[in-house]
């Protein structure tokens, strides 16, 4: 070897070989994790919501390895038939149907308890919503009994919501008129043609179905209270004192009372700890972006979020969370997504009638003109897995590249409704067709 060249080689070694030494000293990275969220159809506040967490655990993909996508479902019960199969990894599900999934009761009776569900965090409220129809002479709920009343689609979170007000109030399916059934997008549609008086829905506020019924069919919205509610809820703690904000609806001049349920992030106990605790670290530092990104998320906070004592917690949320540190006035901390004071502008509703969606949760007041960001950095996925035990309308093609956006909680934008183009509040690629009664 040349003179030059041999010293050429041991200067490259000097620096060469103590920068290889370190890069074999350091650990391997982990292989990446995939996580799905089971959600709700889209017209929901479940679907945008599981959109807003996967969009902040992808923004960060590549320091912590966990890349997220979302699934559209038909609500709760779909979610756990699904956690149960190891089609998804996380699920938001009712408050209530998660209490009974643990203690094999209410729809899950002559079922084991589920000893190994775990719960991650406790997320916004979903009021149970009566509506009823302009033709109807109901004030109060008292006015329903003997009237043709929607409970909800079987196995629906909805109907074991509305089961549950019935027990409360002493009264049996019996002593009501209960509607054919109908096809599974056109469940309220009767609240519009006169063939049904009032319904039950556990929905979120503003919400996107109740819009274009109370502005094209002019449905009212009936308080739930009284006595025998003030009892229901001293008996089950997993239900809750809600107020549907005034103003958000057409016509709806005042508050309403009601109760609701809470949106509970749950997985299996088999859920790596280090997946658990990127999740929960995640939020923690982002939680000021996280509460921006739905207007159903606006008022939470960490201590709020704390999960309780429905189901054990998971191991990966047992150790402190980080101290959030962020960014003032910032919506995203690595800039993909709209900045603060830049929100879209809402869609309104579709002209069909956009059925309500179970679990959809509720505020007491909203925010005049609050919007969703339109985009999330949810990873595409293909098509949702058939749930075969449990009803599945409404399940759709997972669709997380644009977050759907709500109606602005507006009169004038429910009003608006009749020109909205239906095709408008599906994100791009979702499944055609109305949506189902679901979160």
């Amino acid at each position: 070897m040349r003179p030059f060249a041999l010293s050429s080689l041991l200067r490259l070694s000097r620096f060469a070989l103590p920068w290889l030494a370190t890069m074999l000293a350091q650990p391997l990275l982990a292989a990446p994790a995939y996580v799905t969220i089971g959600t709700g159809a889209l017209n929901g506040v479940y679907y945008p919501t599981g959109g807003a967490i996967c969009r902040l655990l992808n923004e960060e993909s590549a320091r912590h390895g966990v890349h997220c996508t979302v699934q559209s479902t038909s609500g709760s019960l779909a979610n756990l038939a699904a956690l149960a199969k190891g089609d998804i990894q996380l699920a938001l599900v009712q408050s209530d149907v998660l209490h009974h999934a643990v203690h094999g009761s209410g729809p899950f009776s002559g079922q084991p308890s589920w000893d190994q569900l775990r719960s991650l965090l406790r997320l916004h409220k979903e009021s149970l919503t009566l509506l009823a129809s302009a033709t109807s002479n109901i004030t109060t709920l008292a006015d329903i009994k003997g009237k043709r009343v929607d409970l909800g689609a079987p196995n629906s979170g909805d109907r074991i919501t509305s089961r549950a007000l019935l027990d409360a109030m002493g009264w049996q399916a019996t002593d009501f008129t209960l509607p054919a059934v109908a096809s599974p997008g056109n469940r309220l549609e009767g609240l519009c043609n006169d063939t049904l008086d009032a319904a039950f829905v556990v929905a979120g506020h503003p919400n996107q179905g109740i819009g274009d019924l109370t502005g094209r069919c002019k449905a009212r919205l009936i308080p739930i209270e009284g006595e025998q509610i003030d009892r229901l809820l001293e008996q089950y703690p997993y239900y809750e004192r809600s107020r549907i904000g005034a103003n958000l609806y057409p016509g709806q001049t005042s508050g309403v009372n009601t109760f609701a349920v809470t949106a509970e992030l749950v997985a299996q106990a088999s859920l790596p700890e280090t997946e658990v605790r990127t999740l929960r670290d995640v939020l923690s530092e982002r939680l000021k972006q996280f509460t921006r990104l739905h207007p159903a998320l606006t008022t939470l906070t960490w201590e709020g979020m704390q999960a309780g004592d429905l189901a054990p917690l998971h191991p990966g949320m047992l150790d402190a969370a980080p101290t959030p540190v962020l960014p003032p006035d910032s919506l995203t901390a690595s800039g993909a997504g709209a900045t603060s004071g830049a929100q879209l502008t809402g869609l309104p509703a579709p002209t069909s009638a956009a059925t309500p969606l179970e679990g959809a949760d509720t505020q007491p007041e909203q925010p005049s003109g609050a919007t969703l960001p339109a985009s999330s950095a949810a990873a595409p996925t293909g098509t949702a897995p058939a749930l075969t035990d449990l009803p599945s309308q409404g399940s759709a093609v997972m669709t997380p590249d644009a977050l759907p956006v709500p109606i602005s909680p507006t009169p004038s934008a429910a009003q608006a409704s009749d020109q909205a183009d239906p095709a408008a509040s599906r994100p791009d690629g979702a499944a055609e067709g109305k949506e189902t009664p679901a979160q």
